[in-house]
């Protein structure tokens, strides 16, 4: 079985690609743009993204949660480090859910500049939350590894990567 170390890089460098590509969507969309064609151009991205958030962050989400967090605030005695991080994942659902919205509908709503707008923003703290919250959660893996026994942490990595595979 693999270390908990590395089960959560591999998890995480899946998702750093799709966050990566946030930023860059919302820069295409830096126009003031009022017909629908600069979206159009740029909605096979964003279906892959959506579709990348929708089918590997959610179900990491859910995985840590299920294992993770549990063992952090065990570990930590510390409820609040649950709950701010249970708040991130759910404003995160909440913006993968918006940006469904924008995804699935038809582009020539999204014609008029504050619509274009409405999703840049999406994206942008959509970027700008993962990218903080997958940072923070690396340095908990340390922290787990240091207060864990090699038994314990093999049984999390297994739990891990165990959750994310079904799920993904």
């Amino acid at each position: 079985m693999q270390p908990l170390t590395r089960v959560s890089h591999e998890h995480h460098d899946l998702l750093w690609r799709y966050v990566n590509q946030l930023n860059d969507l919302a820069d295409c969309l830096n126009c003031d743009c009022l017909d629908s064609a600069r979206l159009v151009a740029q909605l096979p991205q964003l279906r892959e993204v959506h579709d990348g958030l929708t089918g590997m962050l959610i179900p990491h989400m859910e995985a840590v949660e299920a294992v993770i967090y549990p063992t952090l605030e065990r570990l930590l005695a510390d409820h609040e480090t649950r709950v701010l991080l249970a708040v991130e994942h759910q404003e995160i659902r909440r913006l993968v859910t918006t940006l469904g919205t924008f995804v699935n509908d038809d582009p020539a709503a999204h014609a008029d500049r504050a619509t274009v707008l409405g999703l840049r923003r999406v994206l942008l703290r959509l970027y700008a939350l993962l990218k903080a919250h997958l940072s923070e959660e690396a340095l908990y893996i340390p922290i787990l590894e240091d207060r864990l026994t090699p038994g314990q942490e093999a049984a999390l990595a297994r739990a891990l990567d165990h959750l994310a595979a079904e799920r993904l």
